[in-house]
């Protein structure tokens, strides 16, 4: 059974899990990233603040240091004493924190005098504006704070490559516990698909130890919101696959015990001929025999003719393949009165007086008037209604048989074509008018001639059209009528 199925199957599950993962990748990348990007701003923003700090503080301590001005050339001494205890006090405040710091004095726009520097910081970085600006001194970059007081000005630097490599860490430290919880996250999705589609699960399990012949309904599911309608259809399938098995069956059962009926009276009639044909002076009983024989033949060929129409009607499923328009309803009409005419003379030897009226007589009048029925199933239909009215027809009074075209009876109401046949035979009650067109039925069945498929086939080919067949007692006899409601275009 597997090696059936098709090499690439599409997996629910796996497009559920791949969705929700993505959909998840998505959101959280998305966050991530807007998280990595706030969070360099703020590395970048806590490190401005550390320089501008520490650029204070260095500030503070040289005014604390040199409160009066700078020295004059006379006192170098003093003033290279001065110059050492800055630069020890810069070291020993901000060069342990990798704040790269250069004080100095600006004396004017040319002469700057270097107090003090830590190591590494880049030379007269406190030239220019105050504030914070990026310069690059011995090939490295950094990001120099400038901080000016009178003619004080201090600059603090830090690294870039230095700042960066920070950012890096940080953003590996964001990264990592943010891919493992992805990770983790998809686990779960797939963990939670499976135990979603346990239910499909169950179904599929169900539906593959079910026995082929098995038509009970599905209970799998119907407590599942997204399968109850899944189960609900598969029900109603299996409900109508047992119908139509049911349907056939009683078909069959019907059709066999029509056609055992006239072999059996077929064979009979056979055999009384041989045995008076093997008898000297019984040649008039073996010709009966033989003509009662050809009579079964001729009833069963009847049937079987039935029965062909009625199954390729059925298997039409209600659509007619094509329309009676205008005069051919009338041709229609004609040709199934004459047709039936025919049959009773070949059956009965003398044909019952027929009364047809066409109302309106006139052929023009019928222009613009289409049925949604193909003419040979219309004259089929019509001869089958005229064959059961001649088979049980008694006296002398005709047979009415009518086509009429009738206006709509109120402005909402359709235009209809009707065909109504009313014979004066024994009749039907109401109750077996109610079940005359379902298949084999006959009143009387013993004795009828019949196929009790007649009146089935011509409710069948009313239905195609959009039609109904319509039986009721008529005292005496039967009126069958024919109605088809036409389109408004047609009625006008």
């Amino acid at each position: 059974m597997n090696a059936e199925l098709p090499a690439r199957l599409k997996s629910l599950r796996l497009r559920l899990v791949l969705g929700l993962a993505l959909a998840s990748s998505l959101l959280w990348g998305s966050v991530a990233a807007w998280r990595i990007n706030s969070l360099d701003e703020e590395i970048n923003a806590m490190l401005d603040e550390r320089l501008m700090a520490s650029a204070r503080m260095v500030a503070s301590i040289v005014q604390q240091l040199q409160p009066a001005m700078p020295p004059e050339p006379a006192a170098a001494d003093s003033a290279q004493a001065q110059q050492q205890d800055v630069q020890e006090q810069v070291h020993s405040v901000i060069g342990r924190d990798g704040v790269a710091c250069e004080v100095s004095l600006a004396r004017s726009e040319v002469e700057v005098l270097a107090l003090a520097r830590t190591g590494g910081a880049p030379p007269q970085s406190t030239l220019g504006a105050p504030g914070f600006k990026q310069i690059t001194k011995g090939g490295k970059a950094w990001r120099t704070y400038v901080l000016a007081e009178g003619e004080l000005r201090v600059a603090t630097s830090d690294p870039l490559a230095q700042r960066e490599q920070l950012v890096r860490a940080a953003v590996l430290a964001l990264a990592l516990p943010f891919a493992l919880a992805l990770a983790v996250v998809w686990l779960l999705v797939w963990w939670v698909a499976t135990l979603g589609l346990r239910p499909l699960e169950r179904l599929r399990r169900e539906l593959a130890t079910r026995a082929p012949t098995a038509l009970e309904p599905i209970h799998s599911g119907q407590d599942t919101h997204e399968l109850s309608p899944l189960v609900t259809s598969l029900n109603a399938l299996l409900a109508r696959t047992g119908a139509a098995l049911a349907h056939e069956r009683r078909w069959t059962a019907d059709a066999a015990h029509e056609l055992r009926t006239p072999l059996t009276a077929i064979k009979t009639q056979v055999q009384v001929a041989q045995m008076a044909l093997a008898t000297p002076g019984r040649s008039a009983v073996a010709g009966q025999a033989l003509d009662a024989a050809l009579q079964g033949i001729a009833h069963m060929h009847g049937t079987l003719e039935q029965l062909l129409q009625l199954a390729r009607l059925e298997g039409q499923d209600g659509a007619s393949p094509s329309s009676t328009c205008g005069s051919a309803i009338v041709q229609a009409f004609e040709l199934a009165v004459q047709q039936s005419r025919q049959r009773a003379q070949h059956e009965g030897g003398s044909a019952t007086a027929l009364q047809v009226h066409c109302q309106p007589a006139d052929t023009p009048a019928w222009s613009g008037v289409c049925l949604p029925v193909p003419d040979a199933l219309l004259t089929s239909a019509i001869g089958n209604l005229l064959d059961n009215a001649l088979r049980h027809h008694q006296g002398d009074a005709p047979i009415e048989c009518r086509l009429e075209l009738h206006p709509p009876a109120a402005p909402w109401t359709p235009a209809t074509v009707q065909v109504c046949i009313r014979d004066h035979g024994p009749g039907m009650s109401a109750q077996d008018c109610e079940s005359a067109s379902q298949r084999f039925w006959r009143k009387g069945a013993s004795s009828s001639a019949g196929s009790g498929l007649g009146l089935t086939i011509a409710r069948r080919i009313a239905e195609s059209g959009g039609g109904t067949l319509h039986l009721a007692p008529a005292q005496p006899g039967l009126r069958a009528c024919l109605r088809w409601p036409l389109p408004a275009t047609a009625a006008d």
